[in-house]
């Protein structure tokens, strides 16, 4: 007869460097531009808003002195309003696909979610929209 010898292993999680979580948010960001795949939606341009949370990289500290030191939330409204003012857009699909684009230059940022809406789309509907979560991992393999 064979004896097993087994060993207990205790699996314990991994401890965190840090506990600390930096988020950085944009909300109800509006614009006006066309979009939409409707006739009527390429005449007149409509409010488009974003809302946007960042999980950032907590490696550095911010710079009181450096505006680079942190995730610059005028430079990603920019980026958004640069987007729609370029390209036209059937879908707010397509926009959150290259807003990510955008966003995720920014190497200190871990995951987005993007929140797109268009209030005034719908009659009887306060508003009609897409919402999107990627990590960087998702966005570099995609």
């Amino acid at each position: 007869m064979k004896k097993n010898n087994f060993k207990i292993v205790e699996l314990k999680p991994a401890k965190s460097k840090s506990a600390v979580k930096r988020t950085v948010f944009i909300k109800d960001f509006i614009i006006e531009e066309i979009i939409g795949i409707h006739k009527h939606e390429k005449i007149k341009k409509q409010k488009i808003k974003f809302n946007i949370v960042l999980d950032v990289s907590q490696n550095s500290l911010p710079d009181e002195k450096n505006i680079k030191s942190i995730v610059d939330y005028e430079k990603i409204t920019n980026k958004l309003k640069n987007l729609t003012k370029s390209k036209k857009y059937n879908f707010l699909e397509s926009l959150a696909e290259d807003s990510f684009k955008e966003i995720f230059e920014d190497k200190r940022i871990n995951s987005v979610t993007i929140k797109i809406e268009k209030p005034e789309a719908i009659k009887n509907a306060g508003s009609v929209g897409v919402e999107v979560f990627k990590t960087r991992k998702d966005y570099e393999g995609s």
